[in-house]
């Protein structure tokens, strides 16, 4: 009884950790009706990490920096290697946007940085023309859903 215990517990942690690979738990953004699946960066290791050093970001995806308070937070694109776009947010405001935010050259000796000219307590990375792609303005409001 015991062996058919344990192995039942074993499938049930595969199938779940399975599961969740391919289907995580985390917010979405509501952008102009369409969908972004967030990864939220919240821990001052997340944000310092943030995109970087990755080879890709599903079309449908974002990265979401949030803060406690409002301030004109810089970004830099050190380890990106590919473009993005900045959303920058208010609240769920959209307040500026930086686009198609160029990926570094290997041999930059510093990285490109870029920050808004209005205090946020959010932004959100997406690939470059994302912004173009869902028609998101200045003054959009942004839903976020658990």
């Amino acid at each position: 009884m015991k062996k058919y215990f344990v192995a039942g517990f074993i499938v049930i942690t595969f199938v779940t950790i399975w599961f969740y690979t391919r289907h995580p738990l985390g917010m979405k953004a509501i952008i102009n009706g369409q969908p972004i699946r967030l990864e939220l960066a919240l821990t001052s290791s997340e944000k310092e990490r943030g995109l970087g050093y990755r080879d890709a970001l599903a079309s449908d995806s974002g990265m979401l920096f949030v803060y406690q308070n409002k301030d004109r937070y810089g970004f830099w694109m050190k380890g990106m290697r590919f473009p993005l776009d900045f959303i920058w947010i208010d609240g769920n405001r959209v307040v500026e946007l930086s686009e198609h935010i160029a990926a570094p050259a290997t041999d930059a000796s510093r990285p490109v940085e870029v920050s808004p000219h209005v205090p946020v307590d959010k932004i959100l990375e997406v690939n470059a023309d994302v912004i173009q792609k869902l028609g998101v303005r200045v003054g959009d409001i942004i839903q976020f859903i658990d």
